[in-house]
């Protein structure tokens, strides 16, 4: 017994076969769909962090695990160049530059805010930010007391461009310091949080405020997300060589908003997949039951003809295998067009946190669609198991009584 005879055998009774195959499309078209929109949207997300943290960052452990005392984390700029120079020489190595954060307060007229304030190497083009202007410029190798200021602490602060601020931060070796501040930019980013409490201001600027001449952590942007990992190794192994109590992280350890959602994504589709997985199972194995009751005189007539039971079992088994290979494959098409479709419309939403509006889209690729396909393929056959032993198991003289 070959492939076509169970193949012929479906078309028997269409209206079923085309039931089960339309259970088992619309599954796996909804779950394509599903997956490539929770896709996407950790896409965008694992985009956004590393366009804020940066591939990789090393710093001091202490800076990481919050034990510090004082400013006793900082990398001295001597320490800086060399580990600078060690970075450059890997392979994935696009660019690094070093960064200093510390908190102050921003003042304009009577209005106050908390900042965060991260001292750049202007024009270095990681992570400056530079592009994401949308009033005036962002920060130039020849600014000195200048700050690129986010949308959400304009408008707290009723801030323009060429508006002098004033800021106040207690300094590395605990005296006050406060420097006026011209507004030189406003930069827009996807969440408000971040435009509301980071102000970025020249690094050399920003060390002789903290007096300072140290940063606080080197940001090396590399030639893709995939490379992240493997040069993070790297990097650690050649850190022990230069004797330096120094830490390699990446953009996902240091971004715990991107693995909580992650995760949750995660989750939600492995309980999807669940869910329609049992659907389909119960439908698939109800049709494939009623199918077996209707045919017994049929098993029967076939085991009289000399049909093993290892025979009827193949033959009800490659039926539903059948409809698992017909119905999964028209439901990833199905999904495929859904997607599209979806994606034409551009349906716009503000997701929590945000300012501007983000596109939802279905991001289709080689996980989005094979997952639900073998997910489709694996429930069905598991439904067909117990209709394919039942009729295998049948007795001739009992399959033969049945009007």
């Amino acid at each position: 017994m070959g492939w076509r005879l169970p193949l012929r055998s479906l078309w028997r009774n269409r209206r079923r076969t085309i039931l089960s195959l339309a259970v088992i499309a619309l599954g796996t078209a909804v779950s394509v769909f599903v997956l490539g929109f929770l896709e996407n949207s950790r896409l965008q997300i694992q985009d956004s962090s590393v366009q804020e943290y940066g591939n990789i960052q090393v710093a001091s452990p202490k800076l990481w695990t919050g034990t510090t005392d004082g400013y006793d984390y900082l990398i001295a700029a001597s320490d800086a160049e060399r580990v600078s120079a060690l970075l450059a020489a890997d392979p994935a190595y696009r660019g690094s530059t070093r960064q200093l954060q510390f908190p102050g307060l921003l003042g304009s007229g009577r209005e106050t805010h908390v900042v965060r304030v991260t001292c750049v190497e202007p024009a270095n083009g990681v992570l400056d930010f530079g592009d994401h202007a949308v009033a005036g410029r962002g920060l130039v190798t020849s600014d000195s007391a200048a700050a690129f200021v986010g949308r959400a602490l304009a408008k707290r602060l009723s801030l323009s461009v060429g508006d002098p601020v004033m800021l106040t931060l207690t300094t590395a070796n605990g005296a006050y310091n406060a420097s006026p501040f011209t507004v030189v930019g406003i930069y827009q980013y996807s969440t408000e949080q971040f435009e509301r409490q980071v102000i970025f201001v020249p690094l050399a600027f920003g060390q002789r405020l903290l007096n300072t001449a140290g940063v606080d952590r080197i940001v090396v942007s590399l030639d893709g997300i995939a490379s992240t990992e493997p040069a993070r190794a790297r990097f650690t192994a050649s850190l022990v060589g230069t004797g330096l109590s120094l830490e390699a992280r990446t953009w996902d350890e240091l971004s715990p908003f991107y693995r909580q959602l992650a995760s949750y994504f995660s989750a939600l589709f492995a309980f999807l997949s669940i869910v329609l997985s049992v659907l389909v199972f119960f439908i698939i194995l109800q049709v494939l039951t009623l199918a077996f009751l209707e045919r017994t005189r049929e098993i029967g007539t076939l085991r009289a003809l000399g049909t093993t039971r290892q025979e009827v079992f193949r033959l009800f088994f490659a039926e539903s295998a059948w409809l698992a290979v017909i119905g999964s494959a028209v439901g990833l098409g199905l999904g495929v067009v859904l997607a599209g479709a979806f994606n034409t419309v551009g349906i716009q939403w503000l997701p929590p946190g945000t300012i501007d509006p983000v596109k939802l889209a279905a991001r289709l690729g080689p996980t989005t669609l094979l997952v639900p396909l073998c997910v489709s393929l694996v429930a069905t056959l598991l439904a067909a198991l117990y209709p394919s032993v039942q009729a295998s198991r049948l007795r001739v003289v009992d399959a033969l009584r049945v009007e």
